[in-house]
């Protein structure tokens, strides 16, 4: 069972908070981050910050939790959907960079921030991401089997979809000429094609 049920109804101030550390973990990183740049950051004195959060773990973890939990709620569900395996592939990764877009600050410690919780938190995280990356796996064997995509060994398949997709929060700026729709269709169907669907025609520009 997801460790969702730890997420609490937050306060504007715990939301401030929220926000603004995932922009800093996210800029500086959450292990050169402190929770005196935080509370720079904020305009409040360090002790006013502790009297919301504990340690900067347990921000991190409150992070990481909201973080998780759209994007398993938004992708899964689409994963539950009765489609064919093209169709559902397709709209997994059209959410799942739908999601990356809109909270690039948040997707960096989904892909990896993550990483610096300490146990049990950490074991717990990392189940998260296995449930979320068996989702794809399962969808692309299911269309291997079928003969839909071209006999890639899974994991493989997998790993080089989501790394491909997953490295948009690097380099997507809202501003930019790309709008969110764009980058989500160019990516789907420069995946779909390399999977070995030969009729989608990956657009130029």
């Amino acid at each position: 069972m997801p460790p969702f049920s730890d997420i609490k109804v937050l306060s504007k101030r715990k939301q401030q908070i929220l926000d603004k550390a995932q922009e800093l973990f996210s800029r500086k990183g959450y292990l050169t981050a402190s929770m005196r740049d935080l509370a720079e950051e904020l305009d409040i004195k360090p002790a006013s910050l502790y009297s919301h959060y504990k340690s900067k773990e347990e921000i991190l973890w409150e992070i990481a939790l909201r973080c998780a939990r759209e994007f398993h709620t938004a992708v899964l569900h689409q994963h539950a959907q009765a489609d064919d395996p093209e169709s559902q592939l397709a709209g997994m990764i059209r959410i799942h960079i739908s999601v990356i877009v809109r909270n690039i600050d948040a997707a960096a410690i989904f892909f990896k921030e993550w990483q610096e919780l300490s146990e049990p938190r950490r074991s717990q995280y990392k189940k998260l991401i296995q449930t979320y990356e068996e989702a794809f796996s399962d969808v692309l064997k299911r269309g291997i089997e079928a003969g839909v995509f071209r006999p890639i060994p899974t994991k493989f398949a997998t790993s080089m979809l989501l790394s491909a997709t997953n490295w948009i929060q690097h380099w997507y700026k809202p501003r930019g000429k790309m709008k969110e729709a764009d980058v989500a269709r160019v990516c789907k169907d420069f995946i779909l094609a390399g999977l070995g669907n030969s009729h989608v025609q990956v657009k130029q520009g």
